[in-house]
């Protein structure tokens, strides 16, 4: 459950971590590598001695290493002069340290463990794997490499060291793949079809520099066919730390099949009676293992592949199913939300004409709903509607506050819109608005905040101008002066601060790195 003090240790992590992602480069996200499979479970944020991470291997990775391992998930890598020699890779990279590539900050994901999360990979079909690498920095000329653990090989007691693996795939320089606006490595290999059970897939991507970096990923797998294929599946965590529910609120717990459809649907009112995380969670469980014993269980598996839910340790009871097409998801519903209304906050005309804007809203339960406005027409279609207001003819500036009501019927929801009309006798005043934390701002947007003025480089709606990299302070491009360098504040290539009484240019794009410290920075 997350409170305050979880959310200060949240700043502090967030705080120290995000400069370390500006050097990122990437990881194995298919099969997902240990570090990818921690971070995406969650749970760290929450508690300061793990007992929110569901996965129990994150958890002993966390309590052995903390969150480091986690937030650097890009950045598992080795420098190796003589790269090419893998006598040389393996000095420096010993047995007992390869999933963390030799880093001991990050030696909690060299920890054996039986719940270390598995990728089912079906060999029955040839056994073909397409390994996909997310690139956050790619990097090209390059080589790769990949391992595969050998039977006998147990994960659950063993580190894994050099001699527990066979190199089973090369690659050279491979293209970059865009996929979803992210870049990838895509590569086929062919791995053994008559493996059974558990192994390691050992990832290497060895840049050709003069320093050597290369990147070292486990991937747990395990292999399956016929003889598996009843096997319970792992879907996610059934309940994640901060999920805070309130009487009067009811829990969906739901299970979808590849087109989307439920194949399973059970509610759970929320009571001044089962209020607690640990007696609702366990009710609802109850439910699903009762009804759907066949098609869905909660609960920790065991050795023999039974599900029992645990009632002692919440966090590390999971969802399985048998079928890896399915979905899971768990909801929050209350007895009726109000509408999420969409609106512009600000808006300018001129004298006499005509303004146009779009106000869209959506609902929870899917509730029909009605928009009306205070000033103006409207046109609605859907969950969407267009505002006409007919500007009156001024001489001077005026204030107008357009009101849009949006009801689904139960709940009605206000949102102001303030229309600032243009005399024609009027200058647009040169000051931009202050930024308001209920404001919604487009990309190029500028506003002051504490005696600055910032430019939104995207979309926000909430985020704090000096403390968000979504705000971006204006400052010269020239050489003039711009003011004192902040920690706060990011930073474009040709912008100038003074630091301790000298002017600095950025070269490319930074923040919280210190002027005379820091290689961005050109002394002028």
């Amino acid at each position: 459950m997350f409170n305050a003090r979880a959310g200060a240790w949240l700043s502090l992590v967030t705080l120290l971590a995000v400069p370390q992602f500006a050097a990122a480069h990437g990881y194995v996200e298919y099969p997902a590598a240990r570090q990818e499979i921690c971070d995406k479970d969650g749970g760290y944020w929450d508690s300061q001695d793990g007992s929110t991470i569901p996965n129990l291997a994150c958890r002993q990775a966390y309590q052995q290493s903390s969150w480091y391992p986690f937030v650097q998930k890009p950045e598992f890598s080795r420098l190796v002069s003589n790269y090419r020699d893998l006598t040389a890779v393996k000095a420096a990279i010993p047995d007992g340290t390869l999933c963390a590539a030799g880093d001991t900050k990050k030696a909690g994901i060299d920890m054996p463990s039986a719940a270390w999360k598995k990728t089912l990979i079906d060999v029955t079909q040839g056994g073909k794997v397409t390994v996909r690498f997310l690139a956050a920095t790619p990097h090209n000329p390059s080589f790769w490499q990949f391992f595969l653990s050998k039977p006998g090989f147990d994960a659950a007691t063993q580190k894994l060291a050099w001699a527990d693996l066979e190199l089973i795939a090369n690659f050279n320089d491979v293209a970059v793949t865009t996929l979803d606006g992210k870049k990838y490595y895509q590569m086929e290999i062919q791995l053994p079809t008559d493996r059974t059970g558990d192994a390691v897939l050992y990832t290497r991507w060895q840049r050709v520099d003069p320093a050597g970096e290369g990147f070292y990923n486990c991937s747990d797998i395990t292999f399956t066919g016929s003889s598996t294929a009843t096997a319970w599946i792992n879907k996610g965590n059934f309940v994640k730390a901060g999920l805070d529910a309130r009487a009067g609120e009811t829990v969906w717990f739901r299970i979808f099949d590849a087109s989307g459809k439920e194949v399973v649907f059970e509610k759970l009112p929320v009571t001044t009676a089962n209020e607690a995380e640990s007696v609702w969670a366990q009710q609802l469980a109850d439910k699903v293992n009762s009804a759907y014993a066949t098609l869905a269980q909660v609960g920790v598996v065991d050795s023999r592949g039974n599900v029992a839910y645990s009632s002692v340790d919440l966090y590390s009871n999971q969802v399985y199913t048998k079928n890896k097409d399915y979905t899971y998801q768990l909801d929050l519903r209350a007895s009726n939300a109000a509408p999420v209304v969409s609106a512009p906050a600000t808006l300018t005309v001129k004298s006499g004409e005509n303004l146009l804007f779009d106000v869209q809203a959506t609902d929870a339960e899917g509730d029909k709903l009605t928009f009306t406005s205070s000033a103006g027409s409207v046109l609605v279609s859907g969950n969407k509607a267009s505002v006409t207001y007919s500007a009156p003819v001024s001489s001077n500036n005026l204030a107008v506050t357009i009101n849009i009501t949006v009801s689904d019927g139960v709940n009605s929801v206000v949102t102001p819109v303030a229309v600032t009309v243009q005399g024609s006798g009027a200058v647009t005043p040169e000051q931009p608005q202050a930024w308001d934390a209920n404001s919604t701002y487009q990309a190029n947007a500028v506003v002051t905040y504490n005696g600055g003025q910032y430019k939104a480089q995207w979309w926000t709606k909430g985020e704090t101008p000096g403390v968000s990299n979504v705000w971006l302070k204006v400052v010269s491009t020239g050489s003039g002066q711009n003011g004192e360098w902040s920690s706060e504040t990011a930073y474009t290539a040709g912008q100038v601060v003074t630091y301790q009484g000298s002017s600095y240019k950025a070269r490319w794009w930074t923040k919280g790195e210190i002027p005379p410290s820091s290689a961005v920075w050109q002394k002028q």
